[in-house]
Parts: C-alpha cells; structure tokens; sequence
C-alpha cells in the first residue's frame, strides 16, 4: 500500500514537472515530492503569462488569514525551493492572497524567497534532527518530552493534560506559574493540592487552594450533580471569605442583562475592516409577581450601517431606561462587553460621551469580576457555562448554537443563506442564533440573582454604594451621536456625507480621505479617551491586575523624608517629601523631573476622590514631579523621591500612596483646532476636495507641479555623487500646493540634503519652518542648516523647551511671529504646537519641512499643513513610527510616509525621493540590509568602503570612526536612548566623509545644541 501511495505521489510529482517544463501560463495544486516531503502548491504563476514564452514562476498560496504569519511563509518557501528542481526557475518573490476582499480582488502580501529559504532550510535541518533522534530511541512521544514543545490547548494536548495529571488541569494556572511550580519539582494537580499550606504564597496559594477544589479535597458550600455526555458530573463551590458580592448593587426594577454576539471574520465591503457586532442581546429585569420570560429585546445589525444604527438605538434605550429607572444597572460577564462598547464609539465616532458616562458611573457591572473574586467551584474553567449547572436549573444549555465560536459559524452560515436567497433557512439560523443570546442573558440575569443570594446566606454586608448611578443629564438630551458635547459640527457633516455612500463596493481614495480627514477631527480626542479608560480601569482594579502595563510603580513602603511645611516663608501651601521604594513594570520610563499622577487606596484623602467615583474607587492627582530616582541597594526595587503640596481643594492628609501611574495627556487645543480649519473647508466642497499638500498625501495623489511631469531629476557631479539636494530644490520651486517627499535611510544625508535645500530656498526669500515630533529633532535640523546650509543665524528663531545653548538668538516667545512677518527669507522651528498656533498663521510658510516623517502621524501632518503652501516630508518609514493609543476608525495614526509608501519597502519614485547612497555603512554590510530592508536599492557611497571598525583604544570624539563610540558600540550601547545611554540621535553621523565636525558638537551632549535629551512636548513653551 506504501509503495503504491509513494508511486501516484511521483506521478503527481513528474506531471507538475511537465506542466513547468512545457512553460504553462498557471500550474494549479502543483505537487512536490522528493521521497521525504511532500506539498501541495495553491498557484505557481509564470512570469510570462499570455504571452506564449516560457518564463519563471513565483509561487502564490491562499491563506484564509489578515496577515501573513510564518508558517505559512514556510510554507511558501518550501515551494520556492522545490521549484527549481522541477525545471522552472523560481522568481525571488513569493505571495500570499490573503482573506481581506479589497475591491473585486483580495489583498496580496509579496515577500523575498531569497529571505525565507535560510530560514526554512533552518528548520527544516532542526525537524530532520529531531525526527531521526526520535526514530532512534523506537519509542512513541512522550507527554513533555524534551525538544518537543505542545500548545496545552488542542484536542490532543488537552487528552495529554488530562492523562498525566498535568498542572493545566487547575483554572488560572498561566505558562509561567507552571514553569515554576515544575522547577519547584510539582508537575501535577494531586502534587500541588497535596502542598504544605505554608509553603504556598501569594499566587501560589491560590491555585492550590483552586487545586484542592477541583479534587474535592476540600469543604464545600454546595454542589449539584447532572448529566453531562451521558454521565453523572458534580459541581460544588464554595465562597471565599473576602468577597466582594456584597459591592453588587440592589436589584431594580430597570435592570438589564447584556451580552453581544459578533463574527471577527465578516469583512465590510467598502472598507475592507474586519469584524462585525451583529447582535446586541438584552434581557429586563422581570417585574415583580409576573409569569413566563422575561423580555428579550435584539438590536441586530447585518452592515457597518446596521451596526452603527444598532449601537445608538441601543444606547437609546438604555439612555430613555436610565431616566425611567434612575438605580439601574446593566450587567454583564467578562469585560468584553465594556472593551466592544468603547471600541464601537471610537469606530462610528458616535456616542463617546454616553460610553464615558456609563463607565464613569459604574453603570456597567461585570459579574465575572464579583466571581472570581468570591466563589472557587470545581471546574478548570470559570466560564459562565461552566456556573450554570449550580443556579439554572435543569435548564441547561441545548440547541445547534451552544458557544461563542459555533455562533460565528453560523452568522456565516446565514450570510450565505442570505445572499443565495434562501430566505426560510436564513431566518431558521438568525433563530437559533438569537435563542442562544437569549440564554446567556438569561444565564446572566440567574447568576447575578444567585450570587445575591449567595451573599444573603452567607451574612455579606451591603455595602451597595452604586444603588443609584443618576439618570443622564436632562440638559445635554439623547446621545445619538449626532450632537455630542464634545463633537464638531465639521465632523459630524463629514460624517453624515460617508453615512449615505453605498456601502456595497469600495471607497474611492477621494472617499477614503473623507473619511480620514472626518478621523482626523477625532483624532486627539480618541487619543485621550484611551488615556482616561487606561486610567479609570487602573483606579478601580486590584494592584496585582497591572503587571502587563507599561509606566507603573507599585509601593512596597513610604518613608516621610520632611512632613508637611512651608518649603518658603511666602507659600501659602504646604509641602510633603516622600521617598517610595517599590516596583516598577517591564518597559516603564520613570525618570527624574518627569511627572505622574499618584494614587491612593480608598477612602483617600478628603476632596481627591471624585464625588460620582464607585466605591473602593481610588483617589488620584496629576502632576507629580520626581525628584530622586536609583535603585534599591539591597532588591531590584527602586526608590523615588516626590514632593506633595497642598491644594485649596485638598488639605494636609496622612494618606502614602500606594502607587504611580502616568500624567494626564498634554493638552492638543491649537492642533485640534488646525484640523478642524481643514475638515470645514473639505464640508464644504465634498465631493471635490481642495488642493491642499496634507489633503494630497491623505489622496495619495503624485506631487502636483505647476510646469513639471514629475520631481526632477537627480544629476550626478564631476565625482559621481548624486545631487539630492539640486533636484529636491528645483521640485519645491515648482511644487503647486502640494507636497515631495524623501525617504532617507540611516547614514544617507537626509540631514545634510535637507539643510542645503533649506539653505538654498531661505537665501531665495523664502519663508521655511521645520516641524517634528521633539525639540530636539527640530534643534538638529536647525543646526545643521546654518552650519552646513549657510543660513544666516540671524533669521532663524525657535523658542527653547528649556534653556541651553543654540547657535541662533531668537529664542523668546514672539520672535518666530516677528520673523514671519519681516521682509525676506526666515527659518523657523517648533513641534506641532508651534506651527498650529499663533506665531504661525495659516498659509505663512513657504515650506514646511516635517523632519522624521516616518514618526509623524497623518493626523498631526493634517493639523501642520495648514501652516505652509508646500510640504517636504523627511525621514524613512521603515524607523519605529509615532507611539500612539487610540484605537481609530481610519489609520491617521499612521506616520505620513508610511501611508505613502503603502507598505513597500521603499518610496514609489513619482512621489518624491529615495536616498540611495549610504555614507555610513560599508558595502559589504550595507549589501545585507538593502537586500533585507530596502529592495536592494540602498548602495554605499564610494567612501564608504573605507570604513572599518578597530579595536577600541584611547581617544576623543564621538564620530562613529572615534575610539569611545567604538567602544560604547563594542560594549552594548549603541542606540541606547535611557538615563545612562548616548542621546537618542548622533547628527555627526549624517556627515559627508571628509567635512569638519564643529567643535560644539565635537565636544559630545554636553557641548552641542543638537544634542540635548529630548523631553516630551511642553505646550507651554511648544506655541
């Protein structure tokens, strides 16, 4: 039978070999058989296809997948390795057609073959390896043998946990506490239950105490046995001694009990987003003394539209029943309610404020929460389904549609259905769909009773401090989102405009900018929202729940270094010193003289916590500056030294706090409004759209010239070298209101060419400013251009974040305007604030040039563009783009190159320039990374080659051909931007080979302008 199988496999092999030879257009399911694997290609495509010519092929596969992930990468690779085996070369890319519909076609990953073979071949030599060794022994695997990794979650590995007893068994058991209960010598649930009670801390103690419970071990509360899989199976449970079922509200008669249904696979023909909430589940409370069912009310929703439409008919209701029932209460289980409610405010830009209030208010009550923090049962999950047996009954769960992942299946079904016109079996589907929504809310509404229940038993005091959350506010009426407080009228018209396009077939790139630009006016505002959910989940959730967030510094102890006084005989207000010693999370950016917000456990002190805050809520304040910070010498804590002061509203306290967390977000007025200028006048003229550069970049229109086809060409001199900065210049002159971008990779001049551009374009009159993400990235583009663009210092103005030395001397609050309006040309710089605000009126530059582009999102490129005629975007969309935390319904927190380039690795050329001649990297390196990271289009200038790295040795400098940067290279440091690293940009690095670095800037960070530590921006001294 082998050999039979063996030999239609070589068949199959030897006919795909004849397709190939014979130079076939197509080869579809192409087989690949060597004798030791064997694969199944989806396409191989020939180059030269329809034109009768034998060519190459490339390989495609179809993955129903958003993105590429690298199995199926492998997978291509292995194809792209058989293929020139079989007589057909093979072309250095491979695709994927990817699951996301764009238009009438799908969307397409392209990747370099030459990438993926090192790597499969990698692997592949790792499985040989391992097979042969596992051949050898003539045993089967083994349950945690070495070198053979599982999932814990598959079928199979799911039979393996349960055989041996494995720790997976106990619920909430994570891979790491796992990992260090075997390295303890526990390596199942009977060994962890059967631990010493002493021995186990913290965690520990928590997962035997779950172990105990699932073994029986011990004492129960109650149990209830039932038929499942056509056995007996028992449930008990018991209720722990600090639980927070007392917290639960009182019930009311306006109650309702809510849960979603969505299909993360349905994909909105106009946009191309994934994902739909088609099902918005709610059941009222029962009123008192009635028979039968409860009400069950479904919001659905079949199109983006729908869901949009269904969101605000459901915040509605809640709304008008909040006003009905002012004690009120929505529950639900588990946060996914609360995170999908936030998500589909910001996606619609529509009922962000109700969303707010709700939170704010504590309308929202997860019953999943009250659980794990009250009850331990039996089960290896705590999963709503795996409670009901105890309080629903011998209604238990039946049906076609009985969990989450047999719901999206058959909302696909019945899109099927739907679309093929059989109506009577769609709407049986949509049936059994709802019957199940209806079950879990149902389910929701018996827990929550239950555990009321429960807490009366067992003698819980009512705290019930969240009885009445109020009714919403009369005066502000019905969120429909249409007139929200915090809404423009600019946005909302933009919005109302995308409301009635189709919403059948694709958006035009005209369309899509619309709707970017309608983002955009959204833009910081969601960016905030973030922020504040961030914040507001922090302060009500428990301590040990922040351990995967970034920028948190727990307190272990608080020493009072000077209690409250006076620091000055003139102060009004009191302060207090403080040194902290605690814990900060992986990633955290504590540093001195950055500000944070500090907390305090409930009840803070009098006046700090908020007066509609829940209870156990803890108290903030913003605006915590630290003094002191270095590491414990005896633990990997840390110690910070604050100061608190006093306020009108909060007087001197006892209170420590107990933990620090980030400042509040700098405050985005003037860019706000520099969008909002925009988005009127595109309200005004949609369909068309004004010619204006951030509205071309949003198009993805080519630079538009007055005379010109396209940028100029790059001339190259007497030495070879290309004139960038020439050709850059002649575009700009003849640029129409539009913008030229430059892509630039590391140590390829962007600098240098920009500050000759500027140079040149400032000694013509004309009027430039330079805008970026930090001061110090403006400050070095500044530099640069009077030392090496031959600006004169005396036209050019910056105000200064903070004090320190500059080669230009207006540097005071006004000069950039005085600049502005004096004749002739001027080079002024600032971050967002500045070119949004009032130094800088709309249409006063000539150019604006936004240095690091790839960092600069298309939000704030909108907001800057109103300032200048013309744009030039610096910088290389393949650097780390802006940090951003909003979740927005069009990508404007992409940086502005990177929306150009599309995802390619370089820039198209009809949109401006790539800097293609490193002077930093020698060929032989600079070969490796054009390869991987740039198409191979990046080269190294001739003098390049003359680069070597020598042994570190006694020297001054900080040039990359200097001894200590070789050493700070050599020892680790390089790149590093922390307390104790080189600053995070060395300007001296985009020197062309024999210029003279100036001794200010030779002398290192404490000697040049250029190299000050950038902070975050200060609207204070930004514009």
């Amino acid at each position: 039978m082998a050999r039979t199988f063996a030999a239609s496999l070589q068949a199959k092999h030897a006919e795909t070999e004849l397709a190939l030879r014979s130079g076939a257009d197509v080869v579809f399911q192409a087989t690949f058989f060597d004798g030791e694997f064997l694969g199944y290609a989806d396409f191989l495509v020939n180059e030269a296809a329809g034109t009768g010519n034998p060519g190459r092929y490339e390989v495609w596969d179809t993955k129903l997948a958003r993105h590429a992930k690298v199995g199926a990468l492998l997978q291509l690779a292995a194809y792209g390795d058989q293929a020139p085996r079989n007589g057909a070369g093979a072309l250095p890319v491979v695709t994927l057609v990817l699951g996301t519909r764009i238009g009438d076609d799908w969307l397409r990953s392209s990747h370099s073959l030459p990438d993926l073979l090192p790597v499969f071949r990698e692997r592949r030599q790792r499985f040989r390896h391992l097979t042969a060794g596992h051949r050898a022994t003539d045993a089967p695997v083994q349950w945690q043998q070495p070198g053979v990794v599982h999932c814990g979650r598959c079928d199979y590995c799911a039979e393996q946990v349960k055989l041996h007893r494995d720790l997976l068994m106990v619920a909430g058991m994570s891979v790491v506490q796992r990992r260090k209960l075997r390295a303890a010598g526990i390596t199942t649930i009977d060994e962890l239950a059967a631990m010493a009670a002493a021995e186990a801390k913290n965690s520990t103690a928590r997962l035997r105490a779950q172990a105990r419970m699932q073994l029986g071990l011990d004492q129960a509360a109650g149990s209830r046995t039932f038929t499942k899989d056509g056995e007996p199976h028992t449930v008990s449970y018991m209720v722990l001694p600090d639980n927070t079922i007392g917290s639960l509200p009182a019930p009311s008669a306006g109650d309702i009990f809510f849960d979603f249904e969505g299909d993360p696979l349905w994909q909105d023909p106009a946009t191309g987003a994934w994902g739909i909430e088609y099902l918005f589940g709610v059941i009222e409370a029962p009123a008192a003394g009635a028979e039968g069912d409860p009400v069950f009310r479904p919001f659905w929703a079949h199109s983006r539209s729908g869901e949009r439409r269904a969101f605000l008919d459901f915040l509605e209701y809640v709304q008008q029943r909040r006003a009905k029932y002012p004690d009120m209460h929505v529950y639900h289980y588990a946060p996914y309610e609360k995170t999908a409610l936030r998500n589909l405010s910001l996606a619609h830009q529509a009922g962000e404020d109700t969303v707010d209030d709700w939170l704010r208010q504590g309308l929202l009550v997860d019953l999943y929460a009250t659980v794990r923090h009250s009850l331990r049962i039996s089960e290896a999950s705590y999963s709503i389904k795996k409670l009901e047996p105890l309080y629903m009954g011998h209604n238990l769960r039946s049906g076609d549609v009985k969990d989450a992942g047999a719901s999206v299946v058959a909302y696909a079904a019945y899109c099927a259905a739907r679309d093929e016109g059989r109506r009577d079996q769609a709407e049986a589907i949509l049936a059994s769909i709802s019957d199940y929504n209806q079950y879990d809310c149902l389910s929701t509404l018996r827990l929550r009773d239950w555990l009321l229940e429960l807490g009366h038993e067992s003698g819980v005091s009512k705290e019930r401090g969240r009885e009445d959350v109020g009714a919403p506010d009369a005066s502000r009426g019905p969120d429909d989102g249409a007139a929200r407080a915090d809404e423009l009228p600019e946005e909302g018209r933009l919005r109302e405009y995308l409301a009635g396009l189709p919403d059948n077939r694709p958006w035009s790139n005209d369309e899509r900018a619309i709707a970017m630009v309608a983002a955009a006016t959204g833009y910081h505002r969601r960016e905030r929202k973030q922020f504040w959910w961030q914040h507001f989940d922090r302060v009500e959730a428990p301590l040990d729940s922040w351990s995967d967030q970034r920028n948190v510094f727990v307190v272990s102890s608080a020493e009072v270094l000077s209690d409250w006084a006076l620091a000055k005989p003139r102060e009004r207000m009191r302060t207090r010193v403080l040194k902290l010693r605690g814990t900060m999370t992986e990633g955290s950016d504590f540093r001195p003289d950055s500000n944070w917000c500090r907390l305090y456990d409930a009840p803070g002190p009098d006046g700090m916590t908020a007066p509609e805050a829940a209870p156990g809520t803890r108290a903030y304040t913003f605006g915590t500056r630290i003094s002191e910070l270095e590491a414990a010498p005896d633990s990997p804590e840390h110690l910070i030294t604050i100061a608190e002061r006093e306020t009108g509203k909060v007087q001197a306290y006892p209170h420590l706090p107990v933990a620090l967390t980030e400042d509040q977000p700098l405050a985005t007025a003037s860019i706000e409004a520099a969008i909002t200028e925009i988005a009127r006048a595109v309200g005004s003229s949609v369909p068309s759209l004004p010619e204006q550069p951030g509205l071309d970049i949003l198009r993805k229109l080519p630079p538009r010239f007055r005379s010109r086809q396209g940028p100029a060409e790059v001339l190259h001199g007497e030495d070879g070298a290309a004139d960038y900065a020439g050709a850059i210049t002649e575009s700009l002159r003849d640029l129409d209101h539009s913008y030229l971008a430059v892509q630039g990779p590391p140590g390829t001049g962007k600098t240098y060419v920009g500050a000759h551009v500027i140079g040149r374009l400032v000694a013509q009159g004309w009027k430039i400013g330079v805008v970026a993400q930090s001061h110090n990235v403006v400050e070095n583009l500044l530099c640069r251009a009077i030392e090496t663009g031959g600006v004169d210092r005396q036209v050019v103005g910056k105000k200064l974040a903070s004090p320190h030395h500059v080669p230009w001397a207006l540097t005071s609050e006004g000069d950039v305007a005085r600049l502005l309006s004096s004749p002739g040309g001027c080079l002024v710089g600032g971050t967002a604030w500045t070119m949004t605000g009032k130094e800088v009126p709309a249409g006063s530059l000539d150019l604006l040039v936004i240095d690091e582009a790839g960092q600069f999102s298309l939000a704030n490129t909108l907001a800057v563009s109103r300032a200048g005629s013309r744009l030039l975007l610096l910088g290389d969309p393949q650097q780390l783009p802006q940090v951003t935390q909003g979740a927005h319904p069009e990508p404007v927190d992409e940086s502005a190159l990177g929306w150009l380039a599309a995802g390619h690795a370089t820039l198209p050329a009809s949109l401006g320039y790539f800097l293609a001649d490193t002077w930093r990297m020698h060929p032989d390196l600079c070969r490796a990374v054009s390869t991987l990271s740039y198409e191979g289009k990046l080269r190294s200038a001739p003098a390049a080659s003359l680069r070597e790295l020598e042994e570190p040795g006694p020297g001054r400098g900080n040039g990359t051909g200097q001894p200590c940067r070789q050493r700070h290279i050599v020892q680790g440091g390089g790149g590093g931007s922390g307390p104790s690293g080189p600053p995070p940009s060395w300007p001296e690095m985009d020197q062309r080979p024999g210029e003279r670095i100036p001794p200010a800037r030779a002398a290192g960070p404490a000697g040049g302008c250029c190299l000050q530590r950038p902070g975050p921006p200060d609207p204070a001294t930004s514009g």
